[in-house]
């Protein structure tokens, strides 16, 4: 059998805490078709949720359960920071046990609405000793206006599918199936500095920075915990981006293009009120 070199760890939020669940579970099937497109065999995908979303009959991939109760009140994805913090941190705890049990060298946390390269598994596999990388480079993509942004050196603020890591750096998780509580208790401040928010791994683990871009960082659409977008001049999906990332490219069209570059309707507007 063929080892696992890297396991890709995601968790699906609440479903209480989201006005379209079914848009939920048709972003992550995005992401999730794109995390299979790896050259590398060698990879898993473990997911976490309350409820399971539609998943194909395939071996590389493993669904975990949990019974934990909404983080939040608050019938929709704009449930404050705290809240995400909680509920995502205490998943992918548990994805974390998953992909121990798999066998997995290194895990990527990945936000279940993101795309990442096909390139990492095999990267990963070539680099077995490896403490990990952190993503230093990326893009954020508007799949909708086929429309991307760079972001350079400080990807790892904006994208949580931003860490690679060997798994025996990360720390040990209750066996059999804990409660948030236990995950606390046995975890501490890394349970949300490490798991819960993607931006502290790297300050605490030495991490080399990834030598290519890594991940899409999706924005602009309402399910998102962020309310992020990607309102202002952008530049074209190219078809090696599309193919590397498994993402839409942009038409060739002279409309096509330009929704892809020029600012959206709506980002005009809030100009013109700002000033």
């Amino acid at each position: 059998m063929t080892a696992t070199a890297l396991a890709f760890v995601t968790s699906l939020r609440h479903p209480h805490n989201s006005r379209d669940y079914r848009a939920v579970e048709e972003q992550f099937a995005a992401g999730l078709a794109s995390w299979m497109r790896q050259t590398s065999p060698r990879f898993a995908v473990i997911v976490v949720a309350n409820r399971r979303p539609p998943l194909a009959d395939d071996p590389r991939i493993r669904f975990v359960q949990v019974d934990f109760p909404p983080p939040s009140n608050v019938a929709g994805p704009r449930t404050g920071l705290a809240a995400v913090v909680r509920d995502k941190g205490t998943k992918l705890a548990v994805g974390l046990a998953a992909a121990r049990d798999a066998g997995a060298r290194h895990v990527m946390f990945v936000d279940d609405d993101d795309f990442v390269s096909n390139r990492l598994a095999a990267f990963v596999a070539q680099h077995p000793d490896a403490a990990g990388w952190t993503f230093t480079d990326g893009w954020r993509i508007n799949v909708e206006r086929r429309a991307l942004r760079a972001h350079h050196g400080d990807f790892h603020l904006q994208c949580g599918s931003s860490h690679i890591v060997r798994t025996d750096l990360l720390p040990e998780v209750p066996a059999g199936a804990p409660t948030q509580e236990q995950l606390y208790a046995a975890l501490g401040d890394r349970l949300e500095r490490w798991l819960g928010s993607h931006m502290h791994i790297h300050d605490d683990i030495e991490l080399a920075p990834l030598p290519f871009p890594g991940a899409l960082y999706r924005v602009g659409q309402a399910e998102a915990h962020s309310g992020n977008s990607l309102s202002g001049w952008s530049r074209p999906v190219s078809a090696s981006v599309a193919r590397e990332f498994g993402v839409p490219a942009t038409g060739l069209a002279p409309w096509s293009l330009a929704r892809a570059v020029l600012p959206s309707a709506r980002a005009v507007r809030e100009r013109l009120r700002r000033r």
